[in-house]
């Protein structure tokens, strides 16, 4: 697939009306990789390479080079031509159409989850105990200039809006040119750019574009304890990006993001409740549950589904929004078993109702508001005016009042003065 094409791919023997297999991806996806573009990235299901960084690198013009590796990718899927396939044969996204309604001259155009994505670098700050790129100590820079490749195809009106854009990493806070990537993205439209930042150092880039609501920060937080997030990712970090968050939050937007990535580390009572906690302090617009990607032969472990569920019925009882499973765009059969699994389990918690201490945590928090309201009351009246006039201070009336409280409403604990 990444050799220079022949030209002589065998499509051209197709009628019209012939159907083929094809999808949006091939047609229209691109997924800036480390290793060069690919048409798309499902967690560690994907395309083969179209073109390489290599190739980026050392070629001014590159349009129709892309076009015609697009062209090859579909002959191999159809069976035209020997080529490699990645992981397209047995993808749900291959869809039986007629060749008439095929073009690969586009780059975008359609919000397609991991379709769009900015991943041509693994520099980072944090060392996650999850991250492959961590464990093999494998952080690279920009391999490539993304934008001149975006460039050959809108100077040539082939660039559509309306996408849905994966800004990952690495960490993309850490990019010498991020303000600049983002405002290619905003200024020409591009479409909804969702940047996966672990928050740890602040952009103000990404906080403008915030107060315009142009982009949606995600950040995986996995606990809401200090000590488990330095464990989990090697940095002692955890108040800085709270603050950081909270910083976020405070311009207006209406798209903050949270993420809890489930594994071994961060499955404890304790980071759960505080995740909890920490949910109510930042207020986020959304919480993604995710499980510790299953690369290669790695299971997702049935406690990992057991706490998936727990964390989702607290975050639906005590924030008042539905978290949203991260893993509902992969086609695997781990994680069909994962949504399988969690979904008998939550629907076991509802029918149980192991929280239900929460009803009356809701009637003590009610009782609690409505004594703090009480003793608000009674401290503006014995400071008011009025009380001064009626029972002055140091005066026999109000010895006999004071007498007569203690009596009566008085003998309540939290009236006490």
């Amino acid at each position: 697939m990444t050799g220079q094409s022949s030209g002589n791919t065998p499509i051209k023997a197709l009628t019209s009306s012939d159907l083929v297999r094809s999808c949006k991806y091939i047609e229209k996806g691109t997924y800036f990789a480390l290793e060069g573009v690919r048409c798309c990235v499902h967690a560690y299901i994907a395309s083969p390479v179209l073109i390489t960084a290599d190739e980026i690198r050392n070629n001014t013009d590159i349009y129709d080079l892309v076009v015609q590796r697009r062209r090859d990718l579909f002959a191999a899927i159809n069976g035209l031509s020997e080529g490699p396939t990645g992981s397209c044969l047995s993808c749900d996204h291959l869809k039986e159409k007629k060749f008439k309604d095929v073009n690969f001259e586009y780059l975008g155009g359609e919000p397609l989850p991991g379709g769009m994505g900015i991943q041509h670098y693994t520099k980072c700050n944090e060392r996650c105990a999850y991250c492959s790129y961590a464990r093999e100590n494998k952080f690279i820079e920009p391999q490539y200039d993304i934008l001149g490749y975006l460039e050959q195809f809108r100077k040539r009106g082939k660039l559509r809006g309306n996408n849905w854009i994966d800004f990952s990493g690495g960490e993309p806070a850490l990019l010498k040119n991020l303000d600049e990537i983002l405002s290619y993205l905003l200024k020409n439209k591009l479409g909804t750019v969702v940047v996966y930042s672990n928050a740890s150092k602040y952009s103000q880039s990404i906080y403008d574009a915030l107060k315009k609501n142009k982009v949606i920060p995600t950040t995986s937080l996995d606990t809401g304890l200090a000590s488990t997030y330095k464990k989990l990712r090697g940095v002692d970090a955890y108040s800085k990006v709270i603050g950081n968050l909270i910083r976020y939050r405070n311009s207006g937007t209406s798209g903050l993001w949270l993420k809890y990535i489930i594994c071994d580390i961060n499955r404890t009572e304790d980071d759960l409740w505080s995740f909890i906690m920490a949910v109510l302090a930042i207020k986020p617009d959304k919480v993604m549950i995710c499980p510790d990607f299953p690369f290669g032969e790695k299971k997702i472990p049935d406690e990992t589904v057991a706490f998936a569920a727990r964390l989702w019925y607290l975050l639906e009882n005590f924030t008042g929004f539905t978290p949203v499973d991260y893993t509902t765009a992969f086609r695997d059969s781990e994680y069909e078993k994962y949504r399988t699994g969690l979904k008998s389990s939550l629907q076991e918690l509802k029918r149980q109702r192991p929280f239900d201490n929460e009803y009356k945590l809701k009637e003590r928090s009610w009782v609690r508001s409505s004594m703090n309201s009480l003793i608000v009351a009674r401290d503006r009246l014995l400071h008011s005016s009025a009380r001064e006039r009626i029972l002055p201070d140091d005066s026999a009336r109000l010895v006999v009042a004071k007498l007569a409280w203690g009596k009566t409403f008085g003998r309540i604990p939290f009236l006490r003065t």
